[in-house]
């Protein structure tokens, strides 16, 4: 058996449908919307982009941010601090790099402001054996706009290499004029003040040296000490008091660019090198001695005999 609806019936039944299919998406945006929040992430000073988060309402958000970042104009920002719904400034613990990470429970909307230092580099080549005073506050070689900073640099910096080494010879700010430092033998060299106001960039002047060491069996030899590579080194070998044995100087050993019989020469300083004055010993002048001791003796003892003779006759 077929059932008939009146006309009218079955009008209202396909309009009710149309209109349900028609509202539903609406009824759905309403629905989500009650349980949503939004999160609005703004920075102090602007010096990143604003942006807004829509998170699921009764629920634990984490934002995650950069510790530092580049922006429009030279250096970086690094995060400092931050504060939710304009309630107090909290400091964090800074970092050049990684993200920071701060959890919010979804339980109404909120606002953070994330607030940032300006930061300038401290690029410094020549070593790797500075150090900065005050340190940097991110731990590296970038410090706060407006800061006074020195760098700490060793004079001296040994080698792998037996007998060689690194002097420093000066430095200079930003491709200026080299600053002549003088020499020393230990400690450490301190820059003057410099601001940050900019980026700078550290040019450090070390030269290679190597140790020349003159040695003498006898008398004196000059001219050890440490010389920068390429030098031109003098070198002598002074004789002592000879008393009894005469000593001739016989030579240099060792690679001299001189002439190598003359006890004054030179060397070229293109790596450690010894040197050693040989010297050759006369004994004439003991010959003589002991020839005039025999001689004497001889007289004496023939004088002797002589006088005991004439003692007899």
């Amino acid at each position: 058996m077929q059932l008939f609806l009146p006309r009218h019936y079955t009008t209202l039944f396909l309009v009710q449908v149309l209109l349900f299919f028609i509202t539903a998406p609406s009824s759905q945006a309403a629905y989500l919307q009650n349980n949503q929040v939004i999160i609005n992430v703004t920075y102090a000073n602007d010096t990143s982009t604003a942006y807004i988060i829509h998170v699921v309402n009764h629920q634990k958000h984490t934002i995650s941010q950069k510790y530092s970042w580049m922006g429009d104009s030279p250096g970086r920002y690094n995060l400092q601090a931050y504060s939710i719904d304009n309630g107090p400034v909290i400091p964090i613990s800074r970092a050049s790099d990684g993200n920071f990470t701060l959890d919010l429970l979804t339980d109404s909307n909120h606002s953070v402001v994330f607030i940032a230092k300006h930061q300038f580099e401290m690029s410094l080549q020549g070593t790797s054996n500075a150090i900065f005073s005050p340190a940097s506050p991110t731990n590296d070689n970038w410090f706060d706009a407006g800061s006074d900073v020195q760098f700490v640099v060793p004079y001296v910096i040994s080698s792998d290499k037996e007998y060689t080494r690194q002097q420093l010879d000066g430095w200079s700010l930003d491709n200026s004029d080299i600053n002549v430092i003088s020499r020393q033998e230990s400690d450490t060299f301190r820059s003057p003040v410099i601001h940050m106001s900019e980026m700078h960039k550290i040019d450090l002047e070390y030269k290679t040296q190597y140790y020349i060491n003159v040695i003498s069996n006898f008398g004196r030899a000059l001219g050890t000490g440490w010389y920068n590579s390429g030098t031109i080194v003098d070198i002598t070998a002074l004789p002592g008091n000879d008393i009894l044995v005469n000593h001739i100087f016989s030579g240099w050993q060792g690679p001299v660019i001189g002439n190598i019989n003359q006890e004054s020469t030179e060397i070229l300083a293109d790596s450690p090198k010894v040197l050693v004055a040989n010297w050759s010993a006369d004994y004439t002048n003991i010959s003589i001695i002991a020839i005039i001791i025999i001689a004497a003796i001889v007289l004496l003892t023939i004088y002797q005999k002589r006088k005991t003779y004439s003692k007899q006759d």
